[in-house]
């Protein structure tokens, strides 16, 4: 019984460990956020490997609000990851994420996880984004940014205990 049950604690604990590989992927998330945080540019621009795919979709419900205040208002969008970062022109834009889930073999990668955007202390809109990453020459780098989009003035984002349930 009592190698049953450390048997059951140790594999508890290793499903929770993390490999170097997600402590760098992890890294470079934060380096993503502060980067925004700071408008520090060159960091934000040596996390990418070019072409990078930037695209992101507004969800069912906040685009048939939109529609509404403009009938022609396009589902969804394609930009580029060097224009998101000229875009900020004073230092009150902050991305935040939670609920990460990290995938990868040591090569390629991808990042799920819920972001929120805010402007000056007010969440801005809110979603699911996906990263793609590969290791170059030793160091992981982001291939692609996809991303869903609740606008937060029509729909609050949910607490991430409700968005956790199963």
């Amino acid at each position: 019984m009592k190698r049953l049950l450390l048997l059951l604690v140790l594999s508890f604990n290793f499903s929770f460990a993390q490999t170097r590989d997600e402590k760098e992927i992890r890294k470079i998330m934060n380096d993503f956020m502060e980067s925004i945080k700071t408008r520090n540019e060159a960091q934000y621009l040596s996390l990418f490997q070019e072409p990078v795919l930037w695209t992101g979709i507004y969800k069912d419900r906040t685009q048939a609000k939109r529609l509404e205040k403009n009938p022609k208002a396009e589902y969804y969008f394609a930009d580029d990851y060097k224009a998101f970062i000229k875009g900020f022109k004073d230092d009150k834009s902050e991305e935040k994420f939670d609920n990460i889930k990290i995938v990868e073999d040591g090569a390629v990668a991808s990042a799920n996880f819920d972001y929120s955007f805010w402007y000056d202390g007010k969440m801005e809109n809110w979603g699911k984004e996906i990263w793609t990453l590969m290791k170059i020459n030793g160091i992981w780098k982001i291939t692609s940014v996809t991303f869903s989009m609740d606008l937060a003035k029509y729909f609050p984002q949910p607490s991430l205990n409700e968005r956790t349930k199963k």
